[in-house]
């Protein structure tokens, strides 16, 4: 399958119904959690509170995320923290296994960098599992233009290594293609 850009639309979190992030996310990682009994305990819970921050807070926390839709349908979605200026933070993103490797995540991906470039940010940082099952991960994140800059573990409720990734944003100048979707 092709990926078709002209079907892809990117809608604000807040024009969703509630329970739709952690159903994106429960989705997404569910062949990893069947593999990692403690993240599979942790992590749920993590994305119910998101999910209802998301919700309840449609002014700062679901501001800065966006479903990806592809003929009216969500197949994942991408989210952001702005609070480390100059620094932007990507935060938790997936796409639904079925639409996985066809470059819908690295839309998704390129789309928070021109939205934190246009904002002013200059660089990003991202944050994805140091395990086979997201390698497809490291390397979108690569092709992004990222760098690793650090592994480790971090959470005490998981054994899972983290790999942290940095891109450096080139200058600040407006993408009008995206801007006008922003």
């Amino acid at each position: 399958m092709r990926r078709n850009d002209q079907a892809i639309a990117f809608t604000p979190l807040a024009e969703h119904e509630p329970g739709l992030v952690l159903s994106l996310l429960s989705r997404s990682y569910a062949p990893y959690l069947a593999l990692d009994p403690q993240a599979s305990r942790a992590w749920p819970a993590d994305w119910a509170a998101y999910d209802q921050e998301v919700f309840q807070r449609p002014d700062t926390v679901g501001a800065c995320g966006f479903v990806t839709c592809l003929s009216g349908e969500p197949i994942g979605f991408a989210s952001w923290d702005p609070r480390g200026r100059p620094t932007g933070i990507i935060g938790h993103n997936c796409v639904l296994p079925a639409f996985q490797g066809h470059g819908y995540g690295t839309v998704q991906i390129r789309r928070v960098l021109d939205i934190l470039r246009r904002r002013g940010f200059e660089q990003v940082r991202v944050t994805t599992g140091d395990h086979l099952f997201f390698l497809p991960a490291q390397r979108m994140y690569a092709s992004c233009g990222f760098r690793e800059i650090e592994r480790g573990c971090r959470d005490p409720r998981v054994t899972l290594a983290m790999i942290d990734y940095l891109l450096v944003l080139p200058s600040n100048v407006p993408d009008t293609a995206s801007a006008m979707h922003d």
